[in-house]
């Protein structure tokens, strides 16, 4: 029988914890990405969400600055209903330097894909409470979200806010005259659209607007005078066809 002293004893255990270390790294170097992210959408799309969540993991754990991968295992993370595991994901996306808005966008795409588009409105309130210091971009997010949604009501309220500290965007001017006009209230959305006027006279958004308006008024005067600016504007068939000339093509 083969006696071994203490020190061919030590160094027969550390030989063996080095080749288990070698063993693992190689491991890690040659797991197949590829073939995690084809079972990850696999998972994915058969909606078995913890599954497609511990493929996410590893997709991360070997290639942390992918976009794409944040998105899906945070709306992975909202359909089992886990905020802070959605926070988590996004905390390690900016600690990548990935930018917000690819993130947001990321999760709104993957959202919409799949039907739930609550889970993007539920991920942007999510982080605007998580994370107040980004409040105004998020702010910006949502309108854009409800104006997709065609929710007058929401629009009012977020153009109002984006509005508070830059009274003279154009943009969210027309998202406000938009909801007022979506929710029925044709007054105050015919007055806004008049004062995007007064600060952009040639914004043409609002000319084709209000002179479409007045045109269904029957006020055929004040439709012409503003399809007339539009015209000079942008010179479309849509527009000459109101105004019962003919466009010049050439």
């Amino acid at each position: 029988m083969l006696k071994f002293s203490f020190n061919d004893t030590m160094k027969l255990c550390m030989a063996v914890v080095l080749l288990v270390g070698c063993a693992s790294a190689n491991a890690a170097v040659t797991r197949d990405y590829d073939a995690i992210a084809t079972k990850a959408a696999r998972f994915f799309h058969y909606r078995e969400w913890t599954n497609a969540a511990a493929m996410y993991e590893l997709m991360i754990e070997d290639s942390a600055k992918v976009c794409d991968t944040y998105a899906h295992a945070i709306v992975t993370a909202g359909m089992r209903n886990l905020p802070d595991y959605e926070m988590s994901l996004l905390e390690r996306a900016q600690s990548q330097l990935i930018p917000l808005d690819s993130v947001f966008q990321g999760v709104r795409r993957v959202s919409f894909s799949i039907g739930q588009s609550s889970l993007y409105e539920n991920f942007l309130l999510l982080v605007k409470e998580r994370q107040p210091w980004l409040t105004r971009s998020i702010e910006k997010q949502l309108l854009g979200y409800y104006v997709f949604r065609c929710n007058a009501p929401e629009i009012i309220r977020y153009s109002r806010i984006m509005l508070s500290g830059a009274p003279d965007n154009v943009a969210f001017m027309n998202n406000l005259a938009y909801g007022y006009m979506l929710s029925g209230d044709e007054e105050q959305g015919i007055a806004t659209y008049k004062e995007i006027l007064k600060l952009h006279p040639d914004n043409y958004d609002a000319l084709l607007v209000l002179g479409n308006y007045y045109r269904q008024k029957g006020d055929m005067a004040q439709s012409r005078e503003y399809l007339e600016r539009a015209l000079t504007i942008k010179a479309t068939p849509y527009v000459s066809e109101l105004l019962g000339i003919g466009v010049d093509k050439h």
